[in-house]
C-alpha cells in the first residue's frame, strides 16, 4: 500500500520530463530534480518541468522507483497539465496522466473549462461499488493534481509571505475528490545539491497540510481514516523567480509504514532573456 501510495504521490506531486517544445521568450521554466524515500530508504527519483508565462502555465511530471522498490513494483508514472492563471487563481485546462505499477496501469486524461470537467477518460474505469458517488457539482470547481502544485500569489508583496501557504486545494484525479488544505508552519533555509547556473538557494516556507475525503472513496475504509487524521504531513514551497509562483520543493507525508518524501536535490530556474543554460542534461 505504502509504495501504491508513493507512485502515485509522485505522479501528483511531481516528476517531470517534458517533452520537446517551442519556448516562449517570454516564459520562465523550471527544472527540478527530486529524490523519493520511504522511511529513511531511497527508493526512486523524479523531475519537474514548468513553463510559466503571466498567464498560462504548463507542467510536466514523472517518476519512477528505483532500487528494491523497482523490482518489487516496476512503479513509474508520468503526467501533465496546462491552463491559465486569472487574478492569482489556476485555471486547468488539460490533464493527463499514465501510471503503472507490476503487471497494472491506468490513464486517465480530461479536459476543463471555467473549472469543470468537460470530458473525461479513466482506463480501467472507476470502480463504483462501495463507493462514494462522484456528483457533478465535485466535478467543478476543481484542479487536477499536477495543477494544484502550481501556486500562484496574489498582489506585489513578498511571494513567501506566511499567508501565501494558507489555502484550500480542492483536486479531483479522475478517481477520487478530496481537499487538501494548506497552513503556514514555519520558514526553511533550502539549498539544491548542485551549483548550477539558476539553482535555487534560500528560503522556502513550510505548509502543514490535511486531507478530507470528499467523493469517490470507500467509506470507513482504513486507509481514508488514516489520511485524514494525519498530523504529518508537509509541503514545502519555493519562490520562482521572476513570477508570483511557489512550486513544490519538498512534500512530506507519513504513512502506516514510515514517512514518504520527496526532496529537491535540484531546483534550477531560467527566466526570459537568460542564455540557455545547460542544467536540464542530468534530468
Amino acid at each position: 500500500m505504502a509504495v501504491r501510495f508513493l507512485v502515485r504521490l509522485s505522479a501528483i506531486a511531481l516528476v517531470f520530463v517534458a517533452s520537446a517544445q517551442a519556448v516562449s521568450a517570454a516564459e520562465t521554466r523550471v527544472r527540478a530534480r527530486y529524490d523519493l524515500t520511504l522511511a529513511g530508504f531511497n527508493i526512486g527519483t523524479a523531475s519537474m518541468q514548468a513553463g510559466i508565462q503571466d498567464q498560462s502555465y504548463d507542467l510536466n511530471v514523472s517518476a519512477r522507483m528505483t532500487g528494491l522498490a523497482r523490482f518489487l513494483t516496476g512503479g513509474r508514472g508520468a503526467a501533465t497539465a496546462r491552463g491559465a492563471v486569472r487574478d492569482a487563481t489556476v485555471a486547468p485546462a488539460a490533464y493527463a496522466i499514465n501510471t503503472r505499477s507490476g503487471e497494472k496501469g491506468q490513464v486517465i486524461r480530461f479536459a476543463l473549462a471555467a473549472g469543470a470537467i468537460r470530458s473525461m477518460l479513466v482506463e480501467p474505469p472507476a470502480r463504483t461499488e462501495g463507493i462514494v458517488p462522484v456528483s457533478d457539482s465535485d466535478k467543478r470547481g476543481v484542479l487536477d493534481p499536477v495543477s494544484a502544485l502550481m501556486m500562484p500569489v496574489a498582489g506585489a508583496g513578498d511571494p513567501l509571505a506566511s499567508s501565501s501557504c494558507n489555502r484550500t486545494l480542492p483536486v479531483f484525479d479522475g478517481r477520487q475528490r478530496f481537499d487538501v488544505t494548506l497552513r503556514y508552519d514555519r520558514t526553511e533555509t533550502v539549498k539544491g545539491a548542485s551549483s548550477a547556473p539558476g539553482q535555487y538557494e534560500g528560503q522556502a516556507i513550510v505548509c502543514k497540510a490535511s486531507y478530507k475525503a470528499i467523493s469517490g472513496h470507500r467509506p470507513g475504509r482504513k486507509q481514508v481514516a488514516f489520511m485524514e487524521s494525519n498530523k504529518d504531513m508537509e509541503v514545502w514551497l519555493a519562490p520562482v523567480a521572476g513570477t508570483r509562483a511557489l512550486l513544490p520543493w519538498k512534500i512530506s507525508v507519513r504513512t502506516e509504514v514510515g514517512v514518504a518524501v520527496i526532496a529537491a536535490s535540484s531546483f534550477v530556474v531560467v527566466r526570459p532573456g537568460d542564455k540557455d543554460k545547460k542544467v536540464g542534461a542530468d534530468l
